[in-house]
């Protein structure tokens, strides 16, 4: 799944995958608000002719909108605090200056979702169970493209997606800008009140999605994970004083076979009355789209995410891959005698990756877990002069016996000496674990390391039409190299993304699945996935047997005694 952010109106209106429209501040907010409020009659529209008229057919329909209307025309501001305040039993229409065009302009796509930072976590969790591509779309492209808040939020929502960041940093950015001053002092009445429940992170954990009912002028909007109202849908009377009925399948239920996976797009438009619209067709809601993998989740998966303290927020119902293996009763696939079978990108092609791969510790855990996702795999081991290239070996046997391809690059840049790790004149550091978690940057670091591999994989990457680079760097339990932090990856990606033909036509992700874990946690990853522990070199400094003083020897050892496995590439 390839995550890619809007960049023309022209851009939504062709994408077939699905869509996220992001509207931080007002319509986003305010349709989760009334969704939380337990309103289950919304539709939304796409101007103000068309609400309008609708609105003189049905007037039991309360207005939602920023937009100006005819004197007399009775409506609500576009707010989120309004929306809060909201009577369950009241229908309600939305129509805003950008959220609802976005909406509208997204009618090709496969599902359509509308998040910002009030349902962040949820929706990004969500989002990594697809496996068809995402396209979010900013609706200041529809609106104003002064709302930076919202390219932010698709920024920040993209990073984290692929492991970088967070909302709450993005939010406190946000929040010294120029442009939410002024919402807070010439917005409306309820400016100071909306923001607060714009930018309260996940405080409304509930996705909106859309459905689009043939030959009529508005869209469905309802909670994913629920059927939309069966009197929105043509099989019920619309009445001013009936509670919605809704049916609400599960997602166990929705993976049966018992709906289609296919949308249709309407083609011809029935009668409509005053007192009901007959609508054709059965309601083909969001979960009809779910590919056979998403079909299989279930309900009770839960995910926590836990910003260092800052934030805790439960959600469901799809769990992170390195996760969902981590806390996984069963062992993962096996992957030691053959490649798994792969899954069929979105595009209609193959997941493929170039993995990052020199017969570590890390990497070879990385390798293990592309495999494990699905990906078609080639590894690129690079050497540049290590005093350690008994690694190359270990890379060269676990490559051959997966049967992964294996390219090996040779550098000479002589400049590197200034490493103890290239320099064998110089002495390796033998500190202790305190000293190398210290920050201090040690003297094996080799300059622009990581720099020079991932642009070399990303060459390879566009020669083989690979869709992913796949690396282990780790900023929990390493020595400190600047260029194994959250910061160099996802700076490296929005490079690789914006100067390759993949990046360029497609979008590349550059996936560092470890970046956030312990060294324990790799080890307890590492087993899960049945990585041959026994064949991978970790030292420094090279040998027959492993040293047990350099730094990367102390890490590994502490990973593995720590998860209370026995390490058995280490002699007793």
């Amino acid at each position: 799944m390839n995550v890619l952010i809007a960049k023309t109106k022209e851009e939504c209106k062709l994408w077939k995958d699905y869509i996220v429209v992001v509207d931080v501040l007002r319509s986003a907010t305010t349709v989760c608000q009334l969704l939380q409020a337990g309103k289950r009659d919304v539709l939304v529209f796409e101007d103000t002719q068309t609400a309008m008229k609708f609105r003189e057919e049905h007037p039991q329909f309360e207005v939602y909108s920023e937009l100006e209307f005819p004197a007399g025309f009775e409506h609500k501001d576009n707010s989120p605090a309004l929306a809060a305040k909201a009577d369950p039993k009241t229908p309600a229409l939305v129509v805003t200056t950008a959220g609802t065009k976005a909406v509208f302009a997204a009618q090709q796509a496969c599902g359509i979702f509308m998040g910002g930072f009030c349902n962040f976590y949820t929706l990004a969790t969500h989002l990594k169970s697809l496996s068809r591509d995402v396209l979010l779309v900013p609706s200041g492209l529809f609106g104003d493209s002064e709302d930076v808040e919202d390219f932010m939020c698709v920024s920040a929502l993209k990073d984290f997606l692929q492991g970088f960041g967070n909302a709450e940093n993005t939010v406190s950015d946000i929040k010294n800008t120029l442009r939410y001053m002024e919402f807070l002092k010439q917005g409306p009445k309820t400016a100071k009140e909306d923001a607060k429940i714009a930018f309260q992170v996940n405080g409304l954990a509930l996705i909106p999605t859309f459905q689009f009912v043939e030959g009529q002028d508005f869209a469905v909007c309802f909670p994913y994970g629920e059927q939309a109202p069966r009197h929105l849908t043509g099989e019920a009377p619309m009445q001013s004083s009936q509670e919605p009925e809704v049916t609400m399948p599960s997602l166990e239920e929705a993976s049966m076979g018992t709906v289609e996976q296919q949308p249709q797009r309407p083609s011809s438009a029935p009668a409509k009355t005053s007192t009901s619209l007959k609508l054709s067709g059965l309601f083909r809601g969001f979960l009809n789209t779910v590919r056979k993998e998403e079909e299989e989740l279930k309900e009770d998966l839960l995910k926590t995410f836990n910003k260092k303290g800052e934030h805790t927020v439960t959600i469901k119902p799809v769990m992170d891959p390195v996760d969902s293996i981590l806390q996984s009763g069963e062992p993962a696939a096996k992957t030691e005698e053959k490649m798994p079978a792969v899954h069929e990108a979105s595009r209609g092609g193959k997941k493929k990756a170039i993995v990052l791969f020199s017969g570590g510790l890390d990497s070879t855990t990385c390798l293990y877990w592309a495999l494990n996702q699905g990906y078609e795999c080639e590894a690129l081991t690079i050497t540049y002069g290590q005093r350690h290239d008994r690694e190359v070996v270990s890379a060269e046997f676990i490559a051959k016996k997966l049967g992964v391809k294996l390219h090996k690059i040779e550098l000479h840049f002589p400049w590197l000496k200034s490493s103890s790790l290239v320099d064998k004149n110089q002495a390796l550091p033998d500190l202790t674990l305190e000293q190398i978690e210290g920050g201090k940057i040690p003297s094996t670091y080799v300059p622009g390391r990581n720099l020079m591999f991932l642009s070399i994989a990303a060459s390879l990457m566009d020669s083989v039409g690979a869709n992913a680079i796949v690396a282990g760097p780790n900023a929990v339990d390493f020595s400190g190299y600047p260029d194994c932090t959250p910061a160099f990856f996802k700076a490296a990606g929005e490079a690789i993304n914006r100067g390759t033909k993949m990046g360029t036509s497609e979008g590349v992700e550059v996936l560092a699945p470890l970046m956030r874990l312990s060294k324990t946690d790799i080890v307890r990853l590492g087993a899960k996935l049945k990585v041959p522990f026994e064949l991978t070199w970790s030292c420094y400094a090279g040998g027959q047997k492993p040293c047990g003083h350099c730094d990367s020897c102390k890490l590994r050892a502490k990973g593995f005694a720590e998860a209370g496995i026995k390490d058995p590439a280490v002699e007793d």
